[in-house]
């Protein structure tokens, strides 16, 4: 298999999108760990929607890199928003009960398909690395899912309004932004 230079480039660009957007965040006041409300997600659910669920996931790990290193500190992030976001693409492109999903809709059980991943990995870290009592835990990873949920919320109903604009922007190329045909 061939990777072609367009789709690297659009990964590799939607990745530091991400990335960027990971900067502009919104901390939440929660004790113990480092929560903040942040749109990072938003290049890789676009790129799952409009390119394909694997080139999404490659974008969700590329696009939390930076601050997973220098805020969140907890090294399973970047899996995390690679099982979000190829999720949403799945979700999208998949029929179920004869119709089509929409952004919305596939966001939202794209982060229900990463809620276990979050508990488990926030568990593992927190808890058994970071030696988090999981009574103290439960509260603050139920914060979590509840941020995370409201930031899918907010990226999903932005990409249902701008992904009409970025199709007519970006043209016939989506097949060619694909890794494998």
């Amino acid at each position: 298999m061939k990777i072609k230079a367009k789709p690297l480039v659009f990964i590799v660009l939607m990745g530091v999108a991400g990335n960027i957007l990971g900067f502009y965040s919104i901390p939440l006041p929660i004790p113990l760990v480092n929560v903040a409300f942040t749109l990072s997600q938003l290049p890789a659910l676009f790129t799952a929607i409009y390119v394909g669920s694997l080139e999404g996931g490659i974008v969700g790990f590329l696009s939390t890199i930076a601050s997973t290193v220098l805020f969140i500190k907890n090294p399973f992030v970047p899996f995390g928003n690679f099982i979000l976001a190829f999720a949403t693409g799945y979700f999208y492109r998949h029929t179920f009960v004869r119709k089509k999903i929409s952004v919305i809709p596939s966001c939202i059980l794209g982060e229900i398909v990463e809620t276990p991943f979050i508990w488990l990995t926030v568990i593992i870290w927190s808890g058994l690395v970071l030696g988090i009592q999981i009574n103290i835990l439960v509260p603050i990873i139920v914060l979590i899912n509840i941020k995370a949920f409201l930031e899918i919320a907010i990226d999903a109903a932005l990409l249902e309004i701008m992904l009409p604009y970025f199709e007519k922007f970006l043209g016939n190329i989506k097949e060619e932004l694909k890794i494998i045909h």
